[in-house]
C-alpha cells in the first residue's frame, strides 16, 4: 500500500469519526435543551372544537333514540301509581251534590289518562330530540367547547415519558 493512500484512508476515518462525534454531540445538546425546556404545542381551538362538536352531535343522535325509548317506557310505571292514588277518591260534583265514582269505572279512565300522558310526554321528548340534534344546538356547543378548551388547556404542562426514564415537558398553547 502506498503511503499517500494510507494517509487518505486515515484522513477519511478521522473525518468520519469527527463528523459522527460532532453529530452525536449536537444531538445530545439538542435533546438536553428540549428535555430541559420542553416543547410548546400550538393547538387551534376552533377546528378542534368543531371536530369535538360534530363527534358529540353524532354520539347524541346515535344514543338519543334508545334513551328516549327508555324514558317513554317508564312513563306508565311512573304515572299509574299516582293516578291510582288520586282516582281512589274520585267523585263527580253537581250543584253541591257529590257522587263517588265506582272503582269498576275507574279502570277505563285510568287507562285513558295514562295513554294521554304517554302521548303528551312522547311529543315533548320528540320536540326535545329535534332541538338537541338540530343545527341551532351545534353552534352553541361549538362555542362552549372552544371556550372550555381555552380555559382548561391553555398553558397546561404535560409530562410525556420517553424511553430511558426521561420525561419531556409539553406546554399546550391554545390559539
Amino acid at each position: 500500500m502506498l503511503p499517500i493512500e494510507a494517509d487518505r484512508r486515515r484522513g477519511f476515518r478521522r473525518g468520519l469519526m469527527l463528523g459522527f462525534g460532532l453529530g452525536l454531540g449536537f444531538s445530545f445538546l439538542c435533546l438536553a435543551a428540549v428535555v430541559g425546556r420542553g416543547i410548546v404545542l400550538h393547538v387551534p381551538a376552533g377546528p378542534l372544537a368543531r371536530a369535538l362538536s360534530v363527534e358529540a352531535q353524532a354520539r347524541l343522535e346515535e344514543s338519543l333514540p334508545s334513551l328516549l325509548g327508555t324514558a317513554r317506557g317508564r312513563v306508565p310505571e311512573l304515572v299509574r301509581p299516582e293516578l291510582k292514588r288520586r282516582l281512589t277518591t274520585a267523585k263527580i260534583e253537581f250543584y253541591g251534590v257529590s257522587i263517588a265514582v265506582p272503582p269498576e269505572s275507574l279502570g277505563g279512565l285510568e287507562t285513558y289518562l295514562v295513554g294521554v300522558v304517554e302521548q303528551t310526554v312522547g311529543r315533548v321528548l320528540d320536540g326535545m330530540a329535534r332541538e338537541l340534534t338540530g343545527e341551532e344546538t351545534a353552534t352553541p356547543l361549538c362555542e362552549f367547547l372552544e371556550k372550555t378548551l381555552r380555559q382548561d388547556l391553555n398553558g397546561k404542562m404535560l409530562r410525556v415519558s420517553l424511553p430511558g426514564g426521561l420525561t419531556l415537558p409539553v406546554t399546550v398553547q391554545v390559539e
